[in-house]
């Protein structure tokens, strides 16, 4: 998808291949970076436009006695229902792309980076949505080196890895999106291996820092 007057790239990544390492190094270097699940989180605040069409949808039944919205009370509502699950995605996910898509119109910069971790598997829908992009970039490790980065960060959570490798399963597998995206940054190596990989697609897009 093009993007008219600025150049518009997608941050993306599978869950333990680094994406929020990237993103910091991309910040560091002087671009902004709209978070699409910061815009969710802050989304949830009372009062907000989110909040408000949320509690239209569900009722005041999901609220914490100050009037906050109880995320496990919403979670269970819609787990095992197919069509108010679906009601949220669409509610959340018109949320998220209109605010995404403002804060590229107001940015003044000519680079604008979009931290989209799901955005290989909601594609379609996304565009639908208005989402406007003009390349994709995958941070990237192979399968193996995920599983094992994700046990470690289980270990050190003190979370179950079986837990926490489960959610590997519901992405796209890594493999596949290498194919679905313009550019791959790999990451199997250190923080200072990134930093250089990604220093040198910069330097190939011709993205000054």
């Amino acid at each position: 998808m093009k993007q008219s007057k600025k150049r518009v790239i997608v941050i993306t990544g599978s869950i333990g291949t680094g994406k929020s390492t990237a993103v910091s190094i991309i910040r560091k270097m002087g671009f902004q970076v709209l978070d699409s699940d910061k815009i969710v989180h802050e989304g949830y605040n009372i009062g907000s436009e989110l909040y408000q069409e949320v509690v239209a949808c569900y009722g005041k039944k999901i609220l914490n006695d100050e009037g906050s919205i109880n995320r496990q009370k919403l979670g269970k509502l819609v787990f095992n229902n197919e069509d108010k699950l679906k009601c949220l995605n669409d509610i959340v996910h018109v949320y998220v792309i209109n605010e995404l898509m403002n804060g590229v119109n107001n940015s003044k910069d000519e680079v604008v980076f979009l931290d989209i971790p799901l955005v290989l598997e909601e594609k379609d829908k996304e565009i639908s949505y208005g989402l406007k992009y003009d390349e994709v970039w995958l941070i990237y490790v192979s399968k193996k080196t995920q599983i094992e980065r994700l046990i470690k960060r289980a270990e050190n959570e003190n979370k179950k890895p079986e837990d926490v490798l489960k959610i590997i399963e519901k992405q796209l597998p890594i493999e596949k999106k290498k194919s679905m995206v313009d550019d791959i940054i790999n990451n199997e190596g250190t923080v200072e291996d990134l930093e250089k990989n990604i220093k040198e697609l910069f330097k190939l897009k011709n993205i000054r820092w």
